[in-house]
C-alpha cells in the first residue's frame, strides 16, 4: 500500500498534541459484580461450540466511553502488533487502542493492549468505519452528513456527501468491495436526534471512486443500518433497524431484521431481496462475517451469531447494548466488540471474512 507509512504515523499518534488520554477511561476494568467471574456464552449448535473452543474467555478491554461504535483493525506487518480504531458517539471522538498481541501465552491477557487514547476530536459524531483498498480510513459521519476519508498524510476530506444535489441524511455504516467501490447505508437517524433536516429517502448507496458515480441501490428499507458482504461477495447483507427510530424508542410494527440480496453479475447492484433473519430483543446494529459465512451481529443483549442459512447458533452475552464489532489480531481471529460504554474482545477458532489490512513495520515511538 503506497505511502502507508504516513498513515501509520498518523494512526500511531506520534504527536502528543494530537493524541491524548482521557482520564475516565479505564483499562481492563473489573467485571460487573452480577456477571463475575465470566459472562455467559450461549451455545445452540456444535458449529458455535467449535468456534468458541474449549476454554473461551471474554475480556473487558476498556470502559468509560459514551457509546462505542465503528471498530476497524489495522495489523502491523511482520509483528503481533496492531491498532483498533473505534468511535465514541456521545463524546464525539474517534479512539485508538494499541494491540500488542497474544504471544507468548496464546490468549488475551492485560499485556495484550494499551489504554485507548483519542485519535480525532471532534469527529462529526462518527459512526461506522472501514478501510479502503489503499489503506485509508473511511468514516460515516452522522452530523458531517458524509463519508470522510483520512488520507495517508492524515488530511481528512469528503469522499461523498451529496446525492442528486442534496446532502446525505446521516451515513451510518459502510463496506468496501474488492473492486474498490464503497457501499454504505444512509438512514435519517441524524435528523431525528440532531438539529438537521433530511431531504432524501433512507437509501443504501454504491459509490465508485473511479468514476465518482453514486447510485441508490436499495430504496425500500425503513432504517438501513449495518452492511456486509458474504465471503465471496455474491450476497449483500443489510440490517433494517426500523423498530428503533431514535434513542429509547420502539415501534413494533417496523423491522428488526437482516435482509439478504444477490449481487448482480456486473457487481453494480442487487436483486432478490429476502428476509435472512429477525433479531431480538431490541434491534440489530452492526455486523461482520467470518470466513465460513457466519454472521456476527450486535444486538441489545450482546452478539448473536447466525450460520449462512440464517440459523441462530449462539450468543456472546454482554451486560449492555452492543452496537458493532470487527475481526482483527495477527491471525484475524480476535473479535473486538463495541458495547455501549465498553470495548470487549474474545479469541475464536474462526477468522474474519476479509483479510486484515496491514501497515508497514517501522520503528514506532511509545504512546
Amino acid at each position: 500500500m503506497k505511502n502507508l507509512f504516513y498513515l501509520l504515523m498518523f494512526f500511531f499518534c506520534l504527536s502528543n498534541d494530537d493524541c491524548f488520554a482521557v482520564d475516565k477511561i479505564e483499562k481492563n476494568p473489573p467485571y460487573p459484580i452480577s456477571t463475575t467471574p465470566q459472562l455467559p456464552l450461549e451455545v445452540y449448535s456444535e458449529e458455535f461450540a467449535s468456534i468458541l473452543g474449549v476454554k473461551p474467555q471474554l475480556v473487558h478491554l476498556a470502559e468509560g466511553f459514551g457509546f462505542t461504535e465503528g471498530p476497524v483493525y489495522l495489523s502491523v506487518k511482520d509483528s503481533q502488533e496492531g491498532y483498533l480504531l473505534f468511535t465514541d458517539q456521545i463524546n464525539d471522538n474517534i479512539m485508538i487502542l494499541r494491540w500488542h498481541g497474544i504471544i507468548p501465552y496464546n490468549q488475551i491477557t492485560p499485556l495484550s493492549w494499551s489504554k485507548p487514547v483519542i485519535f480525532r476530536h471532534p469527529s462529526s459524531i462518527a459512526d461506522g468505519q472501514t478501510i479502503d483498498l489503499e489503506g485509508r480510513l473511511l468514516t460515516a459521519e452522522t452530523t458531517g452528513r458524509r463519508v470522510s476519508i483520512t488520507d495517508h498524510d492524515g488530511h481528512v476530506t469528503t469522499l461523498v456527501g451529496f446525492y442528486q444535489g442534496k446532502p446525505l441524511n446521516s451515513p451510518n455504516d459502510l463496506v468496501v468491495k474488492s473492486d474498490g467501490t464503497v457501499w454504505f447505508t444512509d438512514p435519517n437517524y441524524g435528523c431525528l436526534e440532531f438539529p438537521q433536516e433530511c431531504y432524501l429517502p433512507n437509501n443504501v448507496y454504491r459509490f465508485d471512486p473511479k468514476t465518482h458515480g453514486l447510485h441508490a441501490i436499495i430504496t425500500d428499507l425503513k432504517m438501513p443500518n449495518g452492511i456486509a458482504f458474504s465471503p465471496d461477495e455474491k450476497i449483500l447483507y443489510v440490517i433494517d433497524s426500523g423498530l428503533s427510530q431514535a434513542i429509547r424508542t420502539s415501534y413494533q410494527i417496523y423491522p428488526h431484521a437482516i435482509y439478504a440480496y444477490d449481487v448482480t453479475d456486473d457487481g453494480t447492484g442487487v436483486t432478490n431481496q429476502r428476509l435472512f433473519t429477525k433479531v431480538s430483543p431490541g434491534v440489530p446494529d452492526g455486523m461482520r462475517l467470518d470466513s465460513s459465512g457466519n454472521i456476527y451481529v450486535g444486538a441489545l443483549n450482546g452478539v448473536h451469531v447466525y450460520n449462512p442459512s440464517g440459523k441462530l447458533i449462539g450468543k456472546i452475552l454482554l451486560p449492555k447494548q452492543t452496537a458493532n464489532l470487527t475481526f482483527g489480531g495477527k491471525e484475524n481471529n480476535i473479535l473486538f466488540i463495541c458495547s455501549s460504554d465498553s470495548v470487549w474482545a474474545i479469541k475464536l477458532n474462526a477468522k474474519g471474512a476479509k483479510p486484515v489490512p496491514e501497515i508497514p513495520n517501522r520503528q514506532i515511538k511509545n504512546e
